[in-house]
């Protein structure tokens, strides 16, 4: 993967990313992300891998993470998702509005997320850059 260099969605002020990975990269491991973008992937390991899998590709009731930025959340959609909850078809989230561990961090999962699902980031623990 190349440098994916504070990539942002300008119409709805999401938060960017800053990910270098060499042109082979196949695991995060290999990967530097910015404070804000590893304080995404440390919460999301945290409190989101249990429903949403480690990978962010889903599981059995949750949905894949990655297809859904692709298909139809935006960086709105996720803060509402995020704070608010959602019931679906198979389960529910659970709404994580005054949770310490989430709520202060959801632009910096956001970041986490969409650098996954940008391809810019491949599955696994980035290091942070210096």
């Amino acid at each position: 993967m190349n440098e994916a260099a504070a990539a942002t969605d300008t119409a709805s002020a999401a938060p960017g990313y800053d990910v270098t990975c060499p042109p082979d990269a196949k695991a995060a491991e290999q990967c530097q992300v910015d404070k804000d973008t590893y304080i995404g992937w440390r919460t999301f390991a945290g409190q989101c891998q249990v429903c949403h899998g480690g990978s962010a590709l889903g599981s059995t009731f949750a949905p894949n993470l990655l297809d859904r930025f692709h298909q139809r959340v935006d960086y709105p959609r996720f803060v509402d998702v995020v704070t608010h909850g959602y019931t679906g078809q198979v389960g529910a989230m659970p709404a994580w509005k005054g949770n310490p561990n989430v709520e202060p961090h959801i632009d910096r999962m956001y970041s986490y997320l969409k650098a996954r699902a940008d391809g810019a980031l491949p599955p696994g623990r980035p290091a942070r850059k210096p």
